[in-house]
């Protein structure tokens, strides 16, 4: 199949993209009868910006539209179709994580020709965006493990030596690695890994509290505050 970009027209449209939090369903506005083609991308990024791109992709990795689920095209674009009969029995779809972007776009096969025309829209209103962001919530506790020196009733705490950076939550299944970094000293900066984040905690040798930062501007931390 032969993927092709047209400008946005009355006859074709799909808007007004919202997520559902709950059911962590992805449902939009569309004519009747219209398929879609759903485009996930790094947060706030809009594919209509990088149309070129988009069809390239499709072109190069797509002999068919992707059903069912998401599709990488590359580590940035991920892209999904969606019938007008599923739309409508599904209520939409299921949305492919968080920390992202998602972008709708109408589109109509030719089968004869064996050619998909995707109509391309940029930009968002409040009412009718054809794009809707999904932030990632990521809880973070970084704390001071305080040895005691001493014997018995003479103990007593030193400075730390090591601080504990722990994730209470489960690890969120689009987390990739590096979307996290902390930093010592205000020096070094050091990604956090998928894996580390799978353990749920690891332990810095510093006496100075590491800076915990997200990369991934979809990434929402929360760090309760306790005092060092």
């Amino acid at each position: 199949m032969t993927y092709e970009s047209r400008p946005a027209d009355g006859t074709h449209y799909a808007a007004s993209l919202t997520l559902e939090p709950q059911s962590e369903r992805l449902t939009w506005t569309a004519l009747p009868g219209q398929d879609s083609v759903l485009v996930r991308t790094p947060y706030g990024v809009d594919p209509a910006d990088e149309a070129e791109t988009l069809l390239e992709l499709l072109n190069r990795h797509c002999p068919l539209l992707p059903t069912e689920r998401f599709h990488a095209l590359s580590k940035r674009i991920s892209v999904r179709y969606v019938s007008a009969e599923e739309k409508a029995r599904a209520q939409g779809c299921r949305a492919d994580g968080e920390a992202c972007t998602y972008t709708v776009f109408p589109c109509a096969i030719d089968y004869k020709k064996d050619v998909c025309a995707i109509y391309i829209t940029g930009g968002r209103d409040s009412m009718s965006s054809p794009r809707c962001d999904a932030p990632m919530n990521i809880r973070a506790e970084v704390t001071p493990v305080k040895p005691r020196a001493g014997l018995f009733f003479f103990r007593r705490e030193t400075p730390p030596a090591f601080f504990r950076i722990a994730f209470p939550d489960a690890c969120p299944e689009n987390y990739r690695d590096g979307d996290l970094e902390y930093s010592v000293n205000e020096r070094w900066r050091i990604p956090v890994t998928r894996g580390m984040m799978e353990r749920g905690e690891f332990y810095v040798r510093t006496d100075r509290k590491p800076v915990l930062t997200a990369r991934n501007a979809g990434i929402r931390l929360t760090e309760p505050r306790r005092n060092v």
